[in-house]
């Protein structure tokens, strides 16, 4: 047996030391330069830097970090760099020099966060030609709700394989030449607010996560023509005046998750929409969570009179709205067209009532799922379902039959 006090850290290889090195924070990698002289530079030539910048002036010891940028050879290039510089602050001069530089430090991931965008103006024509750039990450970066993201023209990002941008503002029609250009991109992120409509395509996207904030406008639409899409990630946040259309075309898509907040009736004719868009999904995970304003339930899932899609596929659903009458019946409808369904979880969105409600309005807005192992009609979770053989299974459905059934009800199953 070795001894407790043999130093096995020193007997590893400079090269396995810089890896792990790289694993940690670079002001946290800066310290190891204290452990021994054989650590004094190794952090250096770490291949993942971050540098974050809070205060106004730049700190006189961190120089030894920006030389360490440029002092760089093809034996130890630099593969990912974080950028976080508070938008009170002017960016660094070294970082004009940094990206200068780029090209020959071989770039893999990029991130820049927090600053105003028009501070990186200079850089974008630069940093949108780096053709070793693999994941690149644009975020919060804004001047304002006037501002609008502008994308550099020659664009070069040939071996991009994720994006992600959170902006203020996007021009949906440069995001959609932006797009076109990206002959490699599999992994999309996009966060905006105010912009009027999207129309994303592309052949190669395969994960695309959407999250849309509107407050104080109608957002016409949002249309996807992604043929490769497998899995999706769509959230509608903050209260909207109208959402118009939802059009998907995702022949390939296997997994989605759906998040609308702040629904009002008008709205229930959009979700329709695009259940039948994803109809085809073997994994969905639904949340309709209604305005708090509204004082009577509404339909949120189904309209009066549509049929629900046929779910031929769907073998996982996770769905969280307000199981009050008039969404309980749409329920029933969506499982019994889920002939495959094999894992199901069903979570009550209650309404938080204050001084206008009235015990009669709390009723109407009581959860319709039957009482779980608990005691309570929160939520409701099975596995290993199956609805045509499985006695429990058929009994559940029975239950929820005659749920659907109960004399409030407006439409029969």
């Amino acid at each position: 047996m070795a001894d407790s006090s043999t130093d096995r850290l020193s007997n590893l290889p400079d090269a396995l030391l810089i890896t792990i090195i790289s694993f940690l924070p670079t002001r946290i990698a800066a310290r190891t330069s204290v452990l021994c002289r054989r650590f004094h530079h190794l952090w250096e030539a770490s291949p993942s830097v971050e540098h974050i910048s809070y205060d106004i002036q730049i700190h006189p010891k961190s120089f030894a970090f920006y030389r360490s940028l440029f002092h760089r050879n093809p034996d130890h290039p630099l593969h990912s760099l974080r950028l976080v510089i508070s938008p009170c602050n002017k960016v660094p001069l070294f970082i004009f020099n940094l990206f200068a530089k780029a090209r020959s430090l071989h770039f893999r991931h990029l991130t820049i966060e927090g600053c105003w965008f028009s501070s990186f103006l200079p850089f974008f024509p630069i940093i949108f030609t780096i053709k070793s750039l693999r994941t690149l990450s644009l975020d919060r970066l804004s001047d304002g709700p006037t501002s609008e993201f502008n994308f550099p023209s020659g664009i070069m990002l040939t071996c991009l394989s994720s994006l992600t941008l959170r902006l203020y503002r996007i021009d949906p029609a440069k995001l959609y030449l932006l797009l076109s250009e990206l002959c490699s991109l599999e992994d999309l992120e996009l966060y905006t607010r105010t912009t009027p409509g999207l129309n994303l395509s592309s052949q190669t996207i395969r994960k695309l996560k959407l999250v849309i904030a509107v407050s104080s406008r109608s957002f016409d639409f949002v249309g996807l023509s992604l043929p490769s899409l497998e899995s999706l990630h769509l959230e509608i946040q903050d209260s909207f005046r109208r959402l118009l259309h939802i059009h998907g075309e995702v022949p390939s898509l296997r997994k989605a998750v759906i998040y609308f907040h702040d629904l009002h009736d008008r709205d229930v004719s959009v979700v329709s929409v695009l259940l039948n868009c994803i109809s085809h999904v073997e994994e969905l995970s639904l949340h309709l969570k209604e305005n708090e304003d509204t004082k009577y339930p509404t339909p949120v899932l189904l309209e009066s009179g549509k049929d629900m899609p046929n779910f031929y596929n769907l073998k996982h659903l996770d769905l969280t709205l307000c199981f009050h009458e008039h969404n309980f019946e749409a329920v029933m409808r969506m499982l019994l067209n889920s002939p495959l369904l094999n894992s199901l979880k069903l979570v009550h969105e209650g309404r938080e009532f204050t001084g206008w409600a009235t015990e009669r309005k709390r009723k109407h807005w009581s959860s319709m799922l039957p009482r779980n192992a608990n005691g309570n009609y929160c939520y409701a979770h099975y596995r290993n379902l199956h609805l045509e053989e499985d006695p429990i299974s058929i009994e559940f459905m029975k239950y929820l039959s005659k749920k659907c059934t109960s004399k409030r009800q407006a439409m029969s199953c």
